[in-house]
């Protein structure tokens, strides 16, 4: 166990020798002002270690001459591609940057030297052989990376840990950018455990130079510490020695990474022991609780009646929730382990915080469900949200919803909580919703979904002067090749024209096909999570409202809830598995004459997988 709240001064320095730092300094060029940066990071991280700058032996590596060797080779390539990939991560990282980028020409100039790195394969191979020579020789103990060393020291520890080599370092990183969605995609998708001793991670969500995400890996021997500030200047947000002097580094941080400095030869034989499983590239199975260990449960459940237009109102939606409720609490859910969120509670912003409570903790074998009943749209991107790459994205429509980005709750937004994910976390998304317009079917039986407005829909089409008629327009993202030739479907994941980020099916973190494949090999990843998804019906369906008697229901999740219930109670069946249990559901709402198709997506290990809150043993 590590130490938490001990002051860090006079602590084991007493028993362990002299100590060899590496520092990896970040992004602005930082190789010819070193002398005036140097004695910072000597004397913040002597202090916060409470040792003497004399009892640490400090070193640090040089990396701007490869970037601008590269850039001079590449330059052409840097200046055509470093625009769009800005651009790019604004698409995928949502509204952050865009806040800051066009207030401090610093940040756009930052950007560059990171965009470079994910750029140039060539560049980052040589940064990797020169940490990796200078880590051979000198060997280390503690590695403190900040920015940009960040990401060259992740690259190539990762690879080290999918050969199996391991490092006997501790490893401290601020200010890292790895976790943005943009870098995630060049490391495969996702984030995995590093072979080293330890590795501490400070966050600050308010940095803004691409490093406000969280890093969330799942190993024994990762900690991320929460190190919050915020400056008027977003710039300053970024500081390294606020960084490593933050209260919180000092109290929950630095102690414990004195106490990994110290450790014994006796428990770090034990700690590599121990990581090796963990730390081989993800082709294992799929790791289970031990029978008979309680399995960890939440589930948040949203309903939405009563939208602010009232031509937007539906009936059914808060009885969903409630009905939702008891059957999982019929199947073995405590009520402590359900959170409801209904009508005007039910913003973009709160939908956001409830997320967090419900995956932010989730551990492998721990069962997660998302449940959501109410109207869905697409929104289409546009030049006025800085985005280049023409799409459409599937959201869920949350009470403030207006058509922006902001106020919606995308897959880009969801992918936040679920992207990293264990891979043995069971979490299922149910969605009662349809996100391809709406529409009143058979007296005011309406349908769950929003037709955009007209200067909305604008985005999608465009004039054909030769046949006088708007038509679609191309997207941009029916363009990548995003599958291999065998895949058999694709519409489930970008829709049937090619152009849609699905919901819940983590399509930004994709590049294409060949590069993530080469990704996903090179940093031993089979790619980001992916929850199951159970919809109501197809893409272009209708999810329709269902009237029991007097009450109101959806259609989808009254058959859903029913079967459930009866499957639960008089144990008709021995084992079920959710593609059964959806094939069941869309024969029965077939029988009552909805033209609504349930589906099913998801890793297929998942899809076949029983329903573990079934208990038919």
């Amino acid at each position: 166990m590590f130490l938490s709240g001990e002051a860090n001064t006079n602590i084991i320095n007493h028993f362990i020798p002299m100590k060899k730092v590496l520092c990896i300094h970040g992004i602005g060029g930082k190789d010819a002002s070193m002398h005036l940066w140097k004695n910072d990071w000597i004397n913040g991280i002597s202090s916060a270690l409470g040792m003497s700058p004399q009892e640490l032996s400090f070193e640090f590596l040089k990396i701007d001459d490869l970037f601008e060797e590269y850039q001079k080779k590449n330059g052409i390539k840097y200046v055509q591609t470093v625009l769009k990939l800005i651009r790019d991560w604004i698409t995928a990282a949502l509204f952050k940057e865009r806040d800051v980028f066009g207030k401090d020409g610093a940040i756009r100039w930052y950007a560059g030297m990171v965009v470079q790195f994910a750029q140039d394969e060539e560049l980052r191979r040589k940064l990797g052989e020169r940490l990796k020579a200078f880590l051979d020789e000198e060997k280390p103990d503690l590695v403190y990376c900040h920015s940009l060393g960040t990401l060259l020291t992740y690259d190539l520890l990762r690879q080290e840990a999918v050969k199996g080599t391991y490092r006997d370092i501790t490893l401290v990183t601020s200010g890292s950018q790895i976790g943005h969605p943009a870098l995630l995609r060049l490391f495969g998708g996702t984030l995995m455990p590093l072979n080293v001793r330890h590795w501490f991670n400070f966050h600050n969500p308010y940095d803004y130079v691409f490093a406000y995400e969280s890093i969330d890996i799942d190993g024994i021997n990762y900690t991320q510490i929460e190190t919050p500030f915020k400056e008027r200047n977003p710039i300053k947000n970024h500081e390294v020695t606020t960084y490593m002097s933050h209260p919180a580094a000092l109290l929950e941080g630095w102690p414990n990474i004195l106490k990994s400095l110290g450790a014994s030869e006796r428990s770090l034989n034990s700690m590599r022991e121990k990581l090796l499983p963990a730390l081989m590239p993800a082709t294992a199975p799929i790791p289970q609780k031990t029978k008979g260990s309680k399995r960890a449960r939440k589930a948040l459940l949203i309903g939405i009646n009563d939208y602010p237009d009232p031509e937007n109102q539906l009936n059914g939606c808060v009885n969903d929730v409630f009905r939702m409720s008891e059957v999982l609490q019929e199947m073995g859910f405590d009520p402590s382990e359900i959170k409801v969120v209904l009508n005007e509670r039910a913003t973009s912003a709160n939908l956001r915080t409830m997320m967090d409570w419900l995956l932010k903790d989730a551990q492998n074998g721990d069962t997660r469900i998302f449940y959501y009943s109410g109207h869905g749209a697409q929104i289409p991107s546009s030049d006025a949200d800085g985005i280049d790459d023409d799409h459409l994205d599937e959201c869920l429509v949350t009470y403030d919803f207006d058509w922006k980005r902001e106020n919606a709750y995308t897959d880009k937004e969801f992918l936040k909580s679920y992207s990293q994910l264990p891979y043995g976390v069971d979490f299922v998304t149910i969605l009662d919703c349809c996100h391809s317009g709406g529409m009143t079917r058979d007296a005011g039986v309406k349908a769950r979904g929003l037709n955009p407005p007209d200067d909305i829909r604008h985005r999608t089409i465009k004039w054909d002067a030769k046949r006088q008629m708007w038509i679609q327009r191309e997207q941009e993202l029916a363009k990548k090749n995003l599958f291999t030739k065998s895949t058999k479907r694709t519409e489930p994941y970008t829709g049937e024209e090619g152009g849609t980020q699905r919901f819940g099916r983590a399509i930004s973190l994709w590049s294409e096909v060949d590069e993530f494949a080469e990704a996903k090999k090179k940093y031993g990843t089979i790619g980001p999570f992916m929850p199951l998804v159970i919809e109501a019906c197809m893409e272009k369906e209708y999810s329709y409202e269902y009237r029991h008697g007097v009450t109101s229901y959806g259609a989808f999740t009254y058959s859903l809830t029913t079967i459930l219930r009866d499957i639960n109670r008089r144990k008709t069946h021995k084992t079920v598995s959710f593609k059964e249990l959806i094939e069941i559901t869309s024969k029965q709402l077939a029988e009552l004459g909805y033209r609504q198709t349930p589906q099913i997506v998801g890793p297929a290990t998942k899809v076949n997988a029983n329903v573990p809150f079934l208990d038919l043993g």
